[in-house]
C-alpha cells in the first residue's frame, strides 16, 4: 500500500494495527524502571533465571552492571531488555544516565 493510501486508511479507521506492549509474554521476574527507580531495587533469583527490565518512565535509562558484566544500552520509554543470570553472586547495577538509580540482583544456586 502506498504511503498516502495508508494515511487515508488510518484516518478513516479502515486500517488498524496494534503495537505489542513491552513485556508481553514474560514468564520470569520483572524489574520496572519507574519514577527514576528500579522497582524492586533488590531481587533474589536462582542461577539460570532471566530477568526482564521494563522502562515505565518517559526518560531513557540503562541497566548497567557496576562491573560492566552486562549493559542494556539505552532503553527508551516502554522498552524492555532481558538478561539471564547464569552464575551465583551479587550483581550491583545502575542507570548510566542517572547513576543515583541503583539496584542489586542476588543470584543463588538453583
Amino acid at each position: 500500500m502506498r504511503p498516502l493510501a495508508v494515511a487515508a486508511a488510518l484516518l478513516s479507521g479502515a486500517l488498524a494495527f496494534t503495537i505489542p506492549r513491552a513485556g508481553a509474554g514474560i514468564t520470569g521476574p520483572v524489574v520496572h524502571i519507574a519514577d527514576f527507580k528500579f522497582v524492586p531495587a533488590t531481587l533474589t533469583i536462582k542461577a539460570g533465571t532471566t530477568v526482564t527490565f521494563i522502562n515505565d518512565d518517559s526518560d531513557a535509562h540503562t541497566v548497567t552492571s557496576a562491573t560492566k558484566a552486562f549493559d542494556s544500552g539505552g532503553l527508551d520509554a516502554h522498552d524492555s531488555w532481558s538478561h539471564t543470570f547464569s552464575t551465583p553472586g551479587t550483581f550491583d547495577y545502575l542507570c548510566a544516565v542517572h547513576p543515583y538509580m541503583k539496584g542489586v540482583i542476588t543470584v543463588i544456586e538453583p
